[in-house]
C-alpha cells in the first residue's frame, strides 16, 4: 500500500489514487495550536530543507473543533489544495500533524484524497526508557521523545537509579550521583561507565516531552535495587558496609535498610528533590524484586517488625511501601509501582500496579483490579522490548492481548493503559536500541492506540515498507523484516544467545555474601 498510518486509525480511507495536495514552501499553514504547527514545521525544515512562506494556494489548516468526541481525537481530510485537521484538543491536533507526517513522507510530500477519524484505545499510552543500567545522554532521550510522538504515545516512565547507577542529579545528596552515577567496569570488561542528569538537564527533557504532550513519570527504585545509593551512603543499608556500584547484573541482596528511622528521613528529602523537577503527576516507587535476606539477620528491621507486630518480612516490605506511598500522597501526587506479589496485606488500592510478572487471567491480579486497583500493562511476554526476537517475536508483540474474561465488566476502566519497557542491560548504544525495539514499537503503538477490533497484523506487515520510511527519517536503524520473526534454526540461536545474560548474573557472589553476614551477624 502507497499510504499508510501506525498506529492504524480508526478509520482510515484513501478516497483516489489522483494526487489533489503537494505540499511546497509556498503552502500556507492556519493554525490555532502553536506546539502542532512548530512539530510540522520542523519535520519539513529537517527532511526536506522546505521553509514554509505561506503565498501559495495549497492551505494546511490546523484547528480546535470541540464537537469531536474523545479527547485526543481528530479528523484529517485531504481535498482539493487543502488540508484539514481538527482536534477536540491541542493533542488531538497534535496527534493529527503526526498522521500527516507519515503521509507526507509515504507520498514524498504529494496526497491523494485521504479522510482519517481517529481517536486513542487507552489515555495511558507509554514507553519506558531504562537510563540506570547504561546512561543515554540527553540528546538521546529527546530522540526517543520525538520517536514517542509520532507513535503517538504519551507517558514517558523514566528509570533514573538501579543497582547499577544512579542518575537522578540531587543537590541534597551530592554522593548519590559522584559516587553512585559511576561503576568500574561492566560484567567482564575493564571499561568505566557513568553518567548523570543535571536538574537543568531534566527540565529541559521535560519541556520538550511537554512540547511533544508527553507526561513524564520518574522512578527511583526502593527498597531493592538500591546499590548504588548504598554506595556512598553505608547507613542505607542494614550493616553499614561499604559497597560499590554494582557491576553486573542480576538482583543484589543488599537493599534499604526499612528498619532505620534514618532511611525513611533521607527518602522523604530525595522525594521532595524528585517531586520538585517532575510536575506530572505520578511518581514511580519501583518496589519490586527485594530479597528479605538482610532483613531477616538486621536487629533494626526485625526491631520494628515486633515493634508494629509484623508477623513477616513481607509485611515489613508493605510497610516500607506504604510510608513511601503516603509521602508522596500528601503532596497530592500519585504513586505507582511494579506489581507486587498478591498477600495478605498489602499497600492501598489507591497506589497504581505497573503488571510486568503475570496476566490479567491471574485471579489474584483480577481480584486486584475488581476491587479497584488500577494497572498500567507492561507484559514482559510482550512488551519488554530488549528480548530477543526469538523469545518476542515482532507477531507476538502485535498479537498479544490483554482483555480478560476474569475482570468485570464494568471494571476494565481500572486498566489505565499500556506500557512498553526498554530494559537495557544488554542495550549499551543507540544502535543496541534501535535494533531491538523498532519495528517492535509501531507493533506496540498500535496495541495502545488502535481498538483490538481494528488490528489487523496482515494490514500492519503490509505496511512495514512505509514504516521503515518514517524510521529512516528519524534516523533510526531497526532489525530487518527477516530478522523480527525468527523460525527454527535463527529462533534457536536467537535464544541461546540470549542466554549469555545469565553468566552475568551474580548468584555465586550472592551466595558467598549471604553466607559470610549470616556468620558474621547471624545468631
Amino acid at each position: 500500500m502507497k499510504y499508510s498510518v501506525i498506529p492504524q486509525p480508526r478509520k482510515f480511507d484513501v478516497i483516489s489514487d489522483e494526487t489533489v495536495f503537494t505540499l511546497t514552501e509556498l503552502t500556507e499553514i492556519e493554525s490555532e495550536c502553536e506546539k502542532a504547527k512548530k512539530s510540522l514545521l520542523i519535520f519539513l525544515e529537517e527532511k526536506y530543507e522546505i521553509e514554509i512562506m505561506g503565498t501559495g494556494k495549497e492551505r494546511i489548516i490546523l484547528k480546535i473543533n470541540p464537537d469531536i468526541t474523545k479527547s485526543e481525537g481528530y479528523t484529517l481530510k485531504v481535498s482539493e489544495n487543502l488540508v484539514e485537521i481538527y482536534g477536540k484538543d491541542e493533542a488531538g491536533v497534535f496527534y493529527g500533524v503526526q498522521s500527516l507526517i507519515q503521509l507526507l513522507i509515504c507520498g514524498d510530500l504529494f496526497l491523494p484524497r485521504i479522510f482519517i477519524e481517529d481517536s486513542p484505545r487507552f489515555n495511558y499510552r507509554g514507553f519506558m526508557l531504562d537510563c540506570a543500567r547504561y546512561f543515554f545522554t540527553k540528546q538521546a532521550v529527546m530522540h526517543f521523545l520525538d520517536l514517542m510522538a509520532v507513535h503517538k504515545l504519551n507517558r514517558f516512565h523514566w528509570h533514573l537509579s538501579d543497582d547499577q547507577g544512579f542518575r537522578f542529579g540531587s543537590e541534597q545528596f551530592p554522593l548519590l550521583t559522584e559516587i553512585g552515577s559511576r561503576r568500574s567496569h561492566t560484567n567482564f570488561n575493564t571499561v568505566p561507565h557513568e553518567g548523570y542528569y543535571t536538574k537543568q538537564d531534566m527540565l529541559e527533557i521535560i519541556e520538550y516531552a511537554h512540547d511533544r504532550f508527553i507526561k513524564v513519570i520518574p522512578e527511583i527504585d526502593s527498597p531493592g535495587h538500591a546499590v548504588s545509593m548504598i554506595a556512598g551512603h553505608p547507613f542505607l543499608s542494614c550493616f553499614g558496609r561499604e559497597m560499590t556500584v554494582a557491576t553486573s547484573w542480576g538482583i543484589k541482596h543488599d537493599v534499604l535498610c526499612v528498619g532505620k528511622k534514618s532511611t525513611y528521613k533521607f527518602m522523604c528529602g530525595l522525594l521532595d528533590e524528585v517531586c520538585e523537577v517532575f510536575s506530572d503527576g505520578i511518581i514511580h516507587l519501583g518496589g519490586d524484586e527485594v530479597p528479605s535476606t538482610r532483613w531477616e539477620l538486621c536487629p533494626h528491621c526485625q526491631a520494628l517488625m515486633k515493634e508494629e507486630g509484623m508477623k513477616n518480612e513481607s509485611e515489613l516490605h508493605t510497610y516500607y511501601l506504604q510510608k513511601i506511598a503516603d509521602y508522596i500522597k500528601k503532596k497530592g501526587l500519585k504513586v505507582c509501582m511494579w506489581n507486587d506479589t498478591v498477600k495478605e496485606k498489602m499497600v492501598d488500592r489507591d497506589v497504581i500496579w505497573q503488571l510486568w510478572n503475570g496476566e490479567l487471567n491471574n485471579s489474584e491480579v483480577a481480584n486486584e483490579i475488581n476491587n479497584g486497583r488500577k494497572f498500567i500493562i507492561s507484559s514482559s511476554e510482550a512488551y519488554y522490548l530488549d528480548l530477543p526476537y526469538g523469545q518476542t517475536s515482532l507477531k507476538k508483540t502485535y498479537e498479544f492481548n490483554m482483555e480478560n474474561d476474569g475482570i468485570n465488566k464494568e471494571c476494565k476502566n481500572n486498566i489505565m493503559g499500556l506500557e512498553c519497557c526498554l530494559w537495557a542491560e544488554f542495550v549499551p548504544s543507540m544502535k543496541a536500541a534501535h535494533y531491538t525495539a523498532f519495528p517492535r514499537f509501531g507493533a506496540f503503538s498500535e496495541s495502545a492506540w488502535t481498538e483490538e477490533k481494528n488490528k489487523d497484523y496482515g494490514r500492519f506487515s503490509q505496511k512495514l515498507g512505509n514504516y521503515y520510511k518514517v524510521l529512516e527519517f528519524y534516523a533510526v536503524d531497526p532489525a530487518k523484516p527477516s530478522q523480527v520473526n525468527p523460525k527454527s534454526l535463527k529462533k534457536m540461536l536467537s535464544l541461546l544467545y540470549w542466554e549469555r545474560r545469565k553468566l552475568c548474573w551474580a548468584g555465586l557472589s550472592n551466595f558467598m555474601d549471604n553466607r559470610n553476614i549470616r556468620k558474621k551477624y547471624g545468631k
